[in-house]
Formats: C-alpha cells, sequence, structure tokens
C-alpha cells in the first residue's frame, strides 16, 4: 500500500513526519514521485540560497522513509494509459477540454483565452500510475480534471491532508512480522 504526496502538500516538516511516522505505524510506504522531488529541491534551494544543504534536504527524506519513485512509462503502460484516457475522453475535444481543466488557479487567471491546444503534464502521469493501484492514495490539494477519477474513486483515493490522515490511521497498526528464526 503506498501513499503518493504531491508537490502541493509538502510543506511542513513537522507534518510530513507525523505523517510518515503514522503511515509507519500502519505499514503504508509513502512516496514522491521523482518530479515532485525535483520541483520540491528546487524550491527549497531557492528558499535558502547559499545555505541548502542537499545532504540534509536528502537526510529528510531518508529519515522519513519517503521513497522517490520514477514512473517507467514502457510501451505497455502507454498503451493501457492511452486506452484508458480514451474511453474518458472519446473526442479530441473532450482531451483538450480536460487538460485545460488542469489550469487552475494563478495560472487559469493569466490567460485572458484558455489556449487550444495544451501539452499533458506530469501530473496526468503521476495520477494514472496511483490508479493502476487500488491500494494506492495520494495527497493533493489540486483540483484538476488529471485527478478526477481518484476523486470519485470509491473509496475516495485523492485525498486532502486531513482526508489521508484519517485514512491512515482507520488503518490496523501493521504488526510485525516474525523472521524465519522466531
Amino acid at each position: 500500500m503506498r501513499l503518493w504526496i504531491d508537490t502541493n502538500v509538502a510543506r511542513s516538516v513537522t507534518a510530513i513526519e507525523e505523517l510518515c511516522s503514522l503511515a509507519g505505524r500502519k505499514g503504508v510506504e509513502v512516496v514522491v514521485h521523482a518530479q515532485v522531488y525535483l520541483e520540491r529541491r528546487r524550491q527549497m534551494r531557492v528558499r535558502a540560497g547559499v545555505r541548502f544543504s542537499e545532504a540534509r534536504f536528502d537526510s529528510f527524506l531518508r529519515q522519513c522513509g519517503i521513497q522517490i519513485i520514477d514512473i517507467h512509462l514502457d510501451h505497455p503502460t502507454a498503451a493501457r494509459w492511452a486506452d484508458s484516457l480514451c474511453q474518458r475522453y472519446p473526442t479530441d475535444s473532450d482531451w483538450e477540454l480536460a487538460k485545460q481543466r488542469t489550469l487552475g488557479g494563478e495560472l487559469s487567471a493569466d490567460f485572458k483565452i484558455i489556449p487550444g491546444k495544451m501539452p499533458m503534464t506530469t501530473d496526468w502521469l503521476i495520477a494514472l500510475a496511483v490508479e493502476e493501484h487500488a491500494a494506492s492514495r495520494v495527497i493533493t490539494h489540486d483540483e484538476g480534471e488529471e485527478w478526477r477519477q481518484l476523486r470519485e474513486a470509491e473509496p475516495r483515493r485523492a485525498l486532502r491532508w486531513d482526508e489521508a490522515v484519517a485514512w491512515l490511521e482507520s488503518l490496523p497498526v501493521d504488526e510485525p512480522k516474525a523472521g524465519p528464526g522466531a
């Protein structure tokens, strides 16, 4: 079972530590996509300037047990995801509209006219990766179209912070397995 963390919720060191501690007690692996790592590390490097310590940044992730996950987009995965997206958005105009719906907040407000053709963002890939594993959840405050399948899943799989904590708390404590010599 995995809990993915999106960039928009990876803000408080204390909250992340508490979340990872709770997840560990419940046997849930906490992961971030490599791009989330990239975004957050860049943000922290800018904020700290010359005081930024890559060793401390990476050490924090290791201490919390947060794994950096790559999404391997091979041929079979690309085929499955393309077919899934085609079923959800059967026409080119449906797909373009869906991608436009990913523009939120200030970015959307900055456009006088929403662009016609838009690229697929990394969030689509992360959402599709989370969808592939029924036991996975993601913490995100993003209300974009790319997360809709996970938001509307039953049980809900795209969670806000408080929902993710409640989900973790509802799980049984993960009892250590007895080893071969026990």
